[in-house]
């Protein structure tokens, strides 16, 4: 997505999602359009999920179906421009399918000749860890996609006990302008008979049993392959380019594993290694009775650490003596309580030149 026009985000909250916000996110999964199988354009679906990431924000204790989802309202409008979602647990349910590529090196003693191959192998390596998906922003506030993203690692950072040690991102794969995947044509297709958008299709509908029963055994050659399938290998879409950016700048690497279906790459990330977690601090806060800004403002992710009521705004604020001094519209916007010494999780943004200043 797009960050080169940041909006005014004074009035933007991201919060967990709620029973009515079902029309607005669907509205999204529209316009996300083919790929994006954790945002599915379906009501029944969406709905589902919806209900699970409430409940999960309702326990108090880790379940095995955990799944939450944030959302980016525009609070002027009362309507929902943004999502992003973590998965506490992948295979939690159904098995999690990937990719590795293994490099293998054939030597032939009679001719003195070595010959390097690539080997695509099925496996379930990533199981079992925490998963972010679903972010995708309205293109009319494109621009604020990097801390609604961040918000999920500042959620996993204040409850780690939530969540798996290690983390993982997919990105699409890339696909041409029609919507074909070559990735899918050369492998995919031949052993599921369906197209690429029917395959998606059911798998944004959380049903991925289909894999487990067709998918092939046996490695892969890369070599076998076609040439437009072999250059697509760990290639995000177009449109995934920069989010591969902000993953890597948080701390995201690319190991070799890529999807089964359309050969994105999938990014892997130890949480408390992220730089979002590593720059979380607990300050108290002060209410300042000027609404003006002021030279020391500094740009700020803020968030409410109360599980049941998580928010996180971001803010130009000061600091002074280690407290954070927000505006009386900033302490509305997180719903903060009146309790002085309530504390408030505060990260350096992207944007701050000097994060050690927290």
């Amino acid at each position: 997505m797009s960050e080169n026009k940041p909006l005014n985000h004074t009035h933007l909250v991201v919060r967990p999602v709620q029973l009515n916000d079902l029309d607005d996110v669907l509205s999204l999964a529209r316009l996300a359009g083919q790929g994006m199988t954790s945002l599915p354009a379906d009501r029944t679906a969406l709905a589902e999920r919806i209900e699970r990431s409430v409940a999960g924000f309702r326990r108090a204790r880790q379940h095995e179906d955990d799944f939450f989802l944030l959302v980016m309202e525009d609070q002027n409008k009362q309507k929902v421009v943004g999502t992003a979602a973590m998965f506490a647990h992948t295979a939690a349910s159904q098995a999690f399918y990937a990719y590795r590529l293994m490099t293998v090196i054939h030597y032939s003693h009679s001719l003195d000749k070595r010959v390097r191959c690539q080997l695509l192998h099925l496996s379930n390596d990533y199981s079992g860890c925490s998963e972010v998906g679903a972010l995708f922003i309205d293109p009319d506030y494109r621009g604020n996609g990097h801390w609604l993203a961040r918000s999920r690692y500042l959620l996993m950072g204040l409850y780690p006990h939530r969540f798996a040690e290690s983390v993982i991102a997919e990105l699409r794969g890339w696909i041409d302008e029609q919507g074909n995947s070559p990735f899918w044509d050369a492998i995919g297709a031949h052993f599921f008979e369906m197209d690429y958008r029917k395959a998606d299709e059911l798998c944004a509908l959380g049903s991925n049993q289909f894999i487990t029963e067709l998918m092939p055994r046996h490695p892969i050659y890369t070599r076998l392959l076609p040439d437009t399938a072999i250059e697509v290998i760990g290639k995000p879409a177009d449109a995934g380019r920069r989010a591969k950016q902000l993953l890597e700048q948080e701390g995201f690497r690319y190991e070799d594993v890529v999807d089964i279906f359309d050969a994105g790459p999938l990014m892997r990330a130890e949480i408390a290694e992220l730089q979002t977690v590593r720059g979380i601090r607990r300050v108290e806060r002060a209410i300042k009775d000027s609404p003006y800004h002021h030279p020391e403002d500094i740009p700020l992710m803020l968030g409410n650490p109360d599980w049941h009521n998580f928010r996180v705004i971001h803010a130009a604020a000061p600091m002074h003596h280690g407290h954070v001094v927000l505006t009386p519209q900033q302490n509305q916007l997180l719903q903060l309580a009146d309790d002085p010494s309530l504390t408030v999780a505060l990260v350096s943004d992207a944007q701050t030149p000097n994060p050690q200043m927290l």
